[in-house]
């Protein structure tokens, strides 16, 4: 199973990360936020983006080393790695 790593921008929106999502092939996704990206410091953009996973059957892993984001993640359910094919 080949691992698929998307990048986001500081200021990129939920809807761009859930359709850059979408658009991934493979089982396995990771999804590398820079740190003090807007969009991983609400809980409702990271339940929308486990949705989305969870809708396209795709394993998903967020790459971040912002703390607020981590928690935020872990209150939802979703993988946190601090790099990208960590463990």
């Amino acid at each position: 199973m080949k691992d698929n790593a998307l990048y986001l921008e500081v200021d990129e929106d939920i809807t761009s990360a859930i359709d850059k999502l979408s658009k991934a092939t493979g089982q396995s996704v990771q999804i590398v936020v820079p740190k003090r990206s807007s969009m991983l410091q609400s809980i409702i953009n990271l339940k929308l983006l486990k949705k989305a996973a969870a809708a396209s059957h795709k394993e998903l892993v967020l790459v971040t080393s912002d703390r607020i984001a981590t928690e935020l993640a872990g209150r939802v359910g979703l993988a946190v790695a601090p790099s990208i094919g960590a463990k």
